[in-house]
């Protein structure tokens, strides 16, 4: 069966991959740039070298994303069109990203497709005790800047590098534990915690895509009073902080201009 996806001109074919040689190196999904596994299904292009996870051809023209909730609708575009050639994924923190990209152009905000589909309530190996919170900031309140670096900066507890603010984790904040997003679906090499933490907490690829479809809870669906109500009060701080920015955003527009 032939399929037509909006960011190709060939006609693909959803078939299960299918590698010649053992030392073949894998192909690439040209939408989130991570390797297709073997004997996964995949929209392939027999006359080129065009192929996309069942996932990301599949993936919605666009979303509204919590993450981005009360400012603008997410877009789904098969190329950047910033004039470096690559966007910087707000979720991860991967830079250099050429594939497909949830967009806001007004706002200069991309997410992965795979980041996008993150689940907001994880249940993790490293921490059996509680179930994990996707955060949009990780950053502590009132965090000051020093020579040395943040002061207080969350250190991720799987990969003991420093965790940057901007980008997403996963938290318990009842037992102050907390993870970098691509670290907890990735599942990185723990590496030995040094007294001063590096600020290069960004990995170098996206989230695999593979692993990233998991279910997402709603607020309804978590059972734990307590997670509950961590996460009601996180989507409330979400609100706040969206309401804020449209604020101030609404109060840069010269007002008299259109009068």
């Amino acid at each position: 069966m032939e399929y037509k996806h909006f960011s190709h001109p060939h006609n693909l074919k959803l078939q299960q991959l299918q590698t010649t040689k053992p030392s073949d190196p894998s192909p690439t999904c040209s939408g989130c740039e991570s390797a297709i596994s073997e004997s996964a299904t995949a929209y392939i292009c027999s006359t080129c070298d065009f192929n996309l996870h069942e996932q990301c051809g599949n993936a919605e023209r666009g979303i509204n994303h919590p993450s981005h909730a009360g400012l603008h609708h997410l877009t789904l575009v098969p190329y950047t069109t910033y004039s470096a050639g690559t966007f910087l994924c707000r979720a991860c923190g991967c830079t250099g990203g050429k594939g497909f990209s949830y967009c806001c152009p007004l706002c200069d905000f991309d997410l992965h497709v795979q980041c996008a589909q993150l689940p907001q309530v994880l249940v993790h190996e490293s921490h059996p005790l509680h179930s994990l919170l996707l955060g949009y900031n990780s950053s502590p309140p009132a965090m000051s800047f020093t020579q040395f670096g943040y002061v207080n900066q969350l250190v991720c507890n799987l990969c003991n590098l420093g965790m940057d603010g901007r980008f997403w984790s996963y938290n318990c904040y009842a037992c102050n534990y907390h993870v970098h997003a691509s670290c907890a679906v990735n599942k990185p090499k723990p590496v030995a915690s040094s007294s001063a933490v590096s600020a290069e907490s960004v990995p170098a690829q996206g989230l695999e895509t593979e692993q990233t479809q998991k279910p997402t809870a709603t607020e309804e669906q978590v059972e734990d009073p307590a997670l509950r109500q961590q996460l009601e009060l996180q989507n409330l701080q979400l609100q706040l902080d969206m309401s804020s920015a449209l604020a101030n955003m609404m109060g840069s527009f010269n007002l008299s201009s259109f009068v």
